[in-house]
């Protein structure tokens, strides 16, 4: 899995949390109002860079912050608590993020593979959009 795995991780979590409730038109909408829907492949290899070095190198409590200077799209990682399930190092991550005038913020559960990387345990939690 590359660094942009966690990000489809993240945007598959996204669209599980969209599609498990009745396929109503105002619920098809959650997912385009995200400020993910609006960024750029450099946004996304940015900030799927910033999500894996938060999880892997900051202290809970201790916001990262991530922007692409071309596109001012950009936002802050906060872990919030570190544990371990199943032999697992697990942390919970909020997100917060911007781009082209939309917001977003959720909570995600991350844990470290036996290969390394990072993948999301949990859907968002807590998801709220502006």
């Amino acid at each position: 899995m590359s660094r942009n795995g966690i990000l489809t991780n993240f945007v598959c979590a996204i669209c599980l949390v969209c599609l498990s409730a009745p396929l109503h038109a105002s619920n098809l909408r959650f997912a385009k109002d995200m400020p993910v829907s609006q960024m750029t492949d450099s946004d996304i290899e940015i900030m799927s860079a910033a999500v894996d070095e938060t999880l892997s190198d900051v202290a809970d409590g201790v916001a990262r912050h991530w922007k692409n200077p071309e596109t001012d799209a950009g936002g802050t990682l906060t872990p919030l608590s570190t544990s371990e399930e199943s032999g697992l190092l697990c942390r919970r991550l909020e997100i917060a993020n911007q781009a082209k005038g939309m917001s977003a913020r959720s909570v995600h559960q991350f844990c470290r593979q036996a290969d390394g990387l990072w993948k999301i345990r949990s859907a968002p939690a807590g998801a709220a959009s502006r």
